[in-house]
């Protein structure tokens, strides 16, 4: 498993922090004997020497026990964080390589519980396990063997006791194992929908369904409050059981051990130890049993970060490298349909675009115009059929270097709470800023920003601007990046008609020695385009430029005149 992998890198320090623990386990264990000693040979006699050079060398037992203790604490702990940060690193880069589907196979709030809340659960119980959980089962087998040692007769309490806690340790785990997968089930649950209140806040502003969301979340909640309140009736119903046992055998151990002292088969110190022994032993087991209260649920965590590490992510493309930039895109007979759905997409999608040309494509909603683009762009593969880059199968071909030769300007803009200048960099990460002005020239965006704006803060998903403003910013940024292919995913649709003429004639000599792709709603926006795809129902349509569709395609010539177009028969 991957976890227990990580721990092994600190194996060493590990040791160390065992080595530590045990050596504050024998101080503390050494401590009581002493004290009986300087109780029944030193006070007993007025032996003023032998209380002196005993309680010299109980001194120096205190500070080597600190001493570890404390070492034990500061490496335990940095053990720790160091483990929990490489954990989260580890889902952090896994997670960040899962494919769209394979996302929404855990979804985005469960990834997010599992990335925080499980490793949190996980980086305490290693912190418990590292000190208190080591010296636990120490404490109680040297305490044991120690209480033995004093006093035989007084250690028959011993076999009275343990049975109670064990058996409430027993119920403790049995009972609880089966609630914690839930608890965190239903922890998912409201980060969903914390999650979807915050991102579809306009949505249901705009209804007034906010009394229905809270509804929704009042009902998730008061599951999770029912869940959680059974686990910690068990666990702290559990604690006074356990300290009323530890009272009582403490009680008949002052009982038995007064007898003894009157006949004098106990000294006054060794009954003096043999209590903080038998504490030690019985302590030792509360302690162990409110640290394994933490197992079911730390299990429970485990199995949940190792379902996404283990997780056999969706691959798309191969290790081949692009040597040259991307001078044509091939599809033969494409057909794809995305998982645990109906029906296909796309069928038989065939089309060629060069270096120099520009592919346009049209269609109406759900035609499948933008799943074509993520194929170009491996974020899935095609099911049937081939698709070719420089006449390589784009199955093999390693999908970082196929990107790096595309810039793409998708159809839901995002941007992040950064500065103009960063979001830009997001396509060019050593961007000057002439290089980003340049960009925003050709965008168009001078009309919204003044000449220093890149210093000027974006909020998330840049709300602080217009949709059409947000779009020509996105080309901005699409631009950034010296590609050989342009892709433009419904990148013009919130502009209006002279906006959206001047930027594509501004487009016209940047672009013009590369291939770009450009899926459109507007007939206008393709209609100096080489090539013009036309998808209906997820199959090719029309083939061919604006002239011949128009003359020879109904589907196209029906979306050109409804926009306006002019038709001569």
């Amino acid at each position: 498993m991957e976890i227990y992998r990580g721990l092994n890198k600190y194996k060493f320090r590990i040791l160390v922090v065992l080595l530590l623990t045990f050596g504050n386990a024998l101080g503390e264990l050494f401590l009581p004997k002493l004290m009986s000693l300087v109780i029944d040979k030193g006070v007993a006699y007025g032996d003023t020497q032998y209380i002196l050079r005993v309680g010299l060398l109980m001194i120096v037992v205190v500070i080597l026990t600190v001493t570890c203790r404390a070492s034990a604490a500061y490496h335990s702990s940095k053990t720790t964080m160091a483990f929990s940060r490489d954990l989260r690193y580890k889902l952090f880069k896994k997670i960040n390589y899962l494919s769209f589907d394979d996302v929404e196979h855990f979804s985005i709030s469960s990834l997010i519980t599992r990335t925080t809340d499980d490793v949190n659960q996980v980086e305490q119980m290693v912190l418990m396990a590292l000190r208190p959980l080591i010296r636990g089962p120490l404490m109680f087998i040297g305490g044991l063997i120690m209480a033995l040692s004093t006093n035989l007769k007084l250690s028959v309490i011993l076999p009275i006791t343990i049975p109670f806690i064990a058996v409430g340790l027993y119920i403790i785990l049995k009972m609880g194992l089966p609630y914690f997968p839930i608890l965190q089930k239903r922890l998912d649950k409201i980060n969903e929908l914390f999650r979807r209140r915050l991102t579809g806040l306009r949505v249901i502003r705009a209804f007034s369904r906010d009394d229905l969301e809270e509804e929704i979340f009042d009902n998730a909640n008061e599951k999770y409050r029912e869940m959680a309140t059974k686990v910690n009736k068990l666990l702290i119903n559990m604690r006074p059981l356990l300290t009323i046992i530890l009272n009582l055998a403490l009680v008949l151990v002052m009982y038995f051990g007064a007898k003894l002292i009157d006949i004098r088969e106990l000294g006054v110190g060794e009954l003096m130890a043999y209590i903080q022994y038998i504490t030690q032993v019985l302590t030792a087991m509360i302690m162990m049993s409110f640290l394994l209260n933490l197992i079911p649920r730390t299990l429970a965590s485990m199995d949940r970060i190792s379902e996404v590490l283990d997780y056999n992510r969706t691959k798309t493309g191969g290790k081949e490298k692009l040597n040259d930039e991307i001078y044509e895109i091939r599809g033969e007979n494409i057909s794809f349909g995305y998982p645990d759905a109906h029906r296909k997409v796309l069928n038989n999608i065939s089309f060629d675009v060069k270096k120099g040309e520009t592919l346009g494509i049209i269609g109406g909603t759900g035609s499948g115009k933008t799943t074509l683009l993520r194929l170009i762009l491996q974020f899935y593969e095609p099911g049937y059929g081939e698709l070719f880059v420089n006449g390589k199968d784009i199955r093999n071909i390693n999908n970082y270097y196929m990107r790096e030769e595309i810039s793409y300007v998708p159809q839901d803009l995002f941007f992040f709470s950064k500065s103009i200048r960063n979001n830009m960099k997001y396509a060019k990460k050593d961007a000057s800023d002439s290089e980003i002005n340049k960009s925003l020239d050709y965008a168009k965006t001078r009309d919204f920003l003044g000449e220093d704006a890149l210093c000027d803060n974006m909020t998330r998903g840049g709300v602080n601007f217009s949709g059409g403003q947000r779009q020509r910013l996105s080309i901005a940024r699409a631009l950034t990046r010296d590609a050989s292919v342009y892709i433009f995913d419904d990148s013009f649709s919130a502009l209006d008609y002279k906006t959206d003429y001047e930027l594509r004639m501004s487009l016209k000599d940047f672009i013009s020695n590369k291939i770009v792709i450009i899926v459109a709603q507007r007939v206008a926006t393709i209609l100096n385009a080489d090539k013009i795809l036309v998808l209906e129902d997820g199959e090719v349509a029309g083939y061919g430029t604006h002239e011949d569709l128009m003359k020879n395609n109904e589907v196209y010539r029906e979306i050109a005149i409804s926009q306006g177009q002019d038709y001569e028969e």
